[in-house]
């Protein structure tokens, strides 16, 4: 099987669970818009938020090291699985005797502290375990453990909030099950007691690890900032139901990032393999080439869709969500290109790069909210958002190109993203028969990557 076949077909077993799962929860969206009020949908949101941002904190990004080392031919396995669910562990213990400074927050009042710290215990659990489980060659089992959390999240929110009508506690409660049973489902299924030995753990390949992730987590909390920050600021600035509106809008880009994140986990095992010099920029170049394809075809989808897709997702009283979608598809479209340079820092073992240009990205859009939410209200949240993604991609094709020189395609990659940024306008403004004028663009994108998309099913097959 050649390079190109094999992240084929990774990329296809792992779309089973990474997309397939999170899409199962996407189309959920109705069923929470619709059994929750807006302001409640903004304060769970807000919450599960919360979680995301401390979840690499409490873990120091382990799985990440997890992933990269357990890859390698030579490491300890058992020594990199020990070692990352006593970090876990570890991290957990200290978060709890933080417990009482973050139960100042107000709206982690009323009993959510508790479930937000549990929802944080059983992620970065379920986390270590999937991500080992994923080194070990299991990638059967990970697909198939990304469905079994997407069941169980979505049968328990359904008991939870249609039958007992539990609210914000109960769509808390359905996450913390399913991470937490997924998490069981692996450990049993893979064995993985046999490689939780702490006589494996060794100080060295601890550090090693510890050096790695480390700077990782403030890059995700610099991510967080990026993704999340806007909707405190509105909540602060305008309110909860107007966060609770701008969730949704962020919904529906969520679909390009779901496609990234099923690829992100094939390509990983393929990008780590060794392979000369000119071989790898040219297997970089040609991944690339196909990834960015597909990134500007769906955005320029999903744009064109935006009004329909928002009134199909969501309860009436969130439609004006459409609104703030095109740019905020935009924005998704480069935080994917973005996210794929990150590879080439991963291979070189640059977390501090992949830092510096993601904090680089967080500035600038705090910068951005705090000047252009009160003027443009969430408008200006989600065109700081693509300031902030454009820029940390920019940054990052520039730097990457000192270890590894990707072809960019200028001849496409510039006339592709004028026709996304007209598309935006065209929706946005609802100019006249703007259906038809954002269908042209996403006609003339779709041309402009027929090559590399045609390309790549000559070296799949």
């Amino acid at each position: 099987m050649n390079p190109y076949q094999k992240l084929l077909s990774n990329t296809v077993l792992f779309g089973i669970s990474t997309f397939g799962s999170r899409f199962l929860n996407f189309l959920l969206t109705p069923f929470y818009t619709r059994v929750l009020s807006r302001t409640e949908y903004g304060v769970t949101d807000l919450l599960i938020q919360t979680g995301n941002l401390i979840i690499p904190i409490a873990s120091v990004g382990i799985a990440n090291a997890v992933i990269r080392y357990g890859l390698e031919e030579t490491a300890d396995k058992k020594g990199v699985f020990t070692t990352g669910v006593m970090v876990t562990l570890s991290g957990f213990f200290l978060l709890l005797l933080a417990s009482p400074l973050l139960g100042r927050l107000e709206f982690l009042s009323g009993g959510f502290l508790g479930l937000v710290l549990l929802y944080v215990l059983a992620a970065n659990l379920h986390s270590v375990c999937n991500q080992f489980a994923r080194t070990m060659g299991h990638v059967r089992l990970f697909a198939a453990d990304g469905i079994l959390r997407a069941v169980l999240a979505i049968g328990f929110n359904v008991v939870f909030l249609a039958v007992f009508s539990m609210g914000v506690s109960g769509y808390m409660l359905a996450n913390v099950l399913a991470d937490g049973i997924s998490a069981v489902f692996v450990f049993v299924r893979a064995r993985q007691w046999n490689d939780l030995k702490l006589s494996s753990v060794k100080r060295r390949e601890a550090v090693r690890m510890l050096r790695y992730s480390a700077p990782l987590v403030p890059s995700n909390l610099c991510s967080w900032i990026i993704n999340i920050s806007d909707r405190y600021l509105i909540a602060l600035l305008i309110g909860n139901a107007a966060t609770g509106v701008y969730a949704v809008s962020n919904k529906i880009p969520t679909v390009l990032f779901l496609v990234a994140g099923t690829f992100s986990s094939a390509w990983q095992l393929s990008a780590l393999t060794d392979q000369p010099r000119a071989e790898k920029e040219r297997f970089f170049s040609n991944v690339y080439a196909v990834y960015s394809a597909v990134a500007f075809v769906a955005a320029s989808a999903v744009i064109l869709t935006a009004r329909i897709s928002t009134c199909l997702l969501a309860a009436p009283d969130y439609y004006e969500a459409w609104r703030y979608v095109p740019v905020l598809t935009l924005a998704a479209a480069f935080g994917c290109l973005g996210s794929f340079l990150t590879s080439i820092y991963m291979v070189e073992q640059r977390s501090g790069a992949t830092l510096m240009t993601t904090a680089l990205g967080a500035a600038v859009n705090v910068a951005g909210n705090c000047i252009l939410i009160p003027i443009w209200g969430p408008m200006g949240a989600a065109v700081s958002t693509l300031i902030s993604y454009l820029l940390m991609f920019g940054v990052r094709a520039v730097h990457t190109r000192t270890m590894l020189r990707i072809r960019w395609e200028p001849g496409r990659f510039v006339p592709c993203t004028a026709c996304l940024a007209v598309q935006c306008v065209l929706v946005e403004r609802a100019v006249p028969l703007w259906p038809v004028w954002s269908g042209l663009c996403l006609l003339a994108v779709g041309v402009l990557n027929r090559k590399p998309l045609r390309r790549a099913l000559g070296k799949a097959v």
